[in-house]
């Protein structure tokens, strides 16, 4: 299988890049900060349940927002 690689940005331990590794292969989600040795790895399966779980309670907290809101 192939793997994918991405750079991406943001702030993490004083450095504001990194690169996102998929291995579809291996079934792997990897994270390397810039100028680093260590990867950070999960399968893919539990970054997907992450993805899902935090959008699912945006979700209910948004509706129960507005369920307040109305109420006043």
């Amino acid at each position: 299988m192939s793997r994918a690689l991405f750079p991406v940005y943001w702030r993490f331990d004083r450095t504001t890049q990194g690169t996102v590794t998929i291995d579809r292969g291996a079934g792997t989600f990897s994270v390397r900060p810039y100028r680093r040795r260590r990867a950070y790895e999960l399968p893919l399966a539990f970054v997907a349940q992450l993805v899902a779980e935090r959008i699912i309670k945006s979700e209910a907290r948004e509706k129960l927002a507005a369920r307040k809101a109305k109420r006043r």
